[in-house]
């Protein structure tokens, strides 16, 4: 079964709850609110060792999120 993840922007609240109430229950789909409001890191020390091998967020996807408020996700 092919499952989806509906991000949406939480910039624009009234579109994820009209989407979450469409698609709740169905199965394989699941729809959240972007939880991101900044990056991360906050302290402006800069770590002594490196801990991620590479950045899990996809720029494309940030890109996207920010442009239409809302990306879908296969997973």
């Amino acid at each position: 079964m092919r499952r989806y993840l509906f991000i949406f922007s939480w910039r624009k609240p009234a579109r994820f709850e009209t989407v979450h109430e469409r698609l709740a229950g169905k199965d394989g789909v699941e729809v959240i609110l972007d939880r991101r409001f900044r990056e991360r890191r906050r302290d402006d020390d800069v770590p002594a060792v490196e801990r991620r091998q590479r950045d899990r967020r996809r720029a494309h996807a940030d890109g996207i999120l920010d442009d239409l408020g809302w990306i879908v996700v296969r997973r």
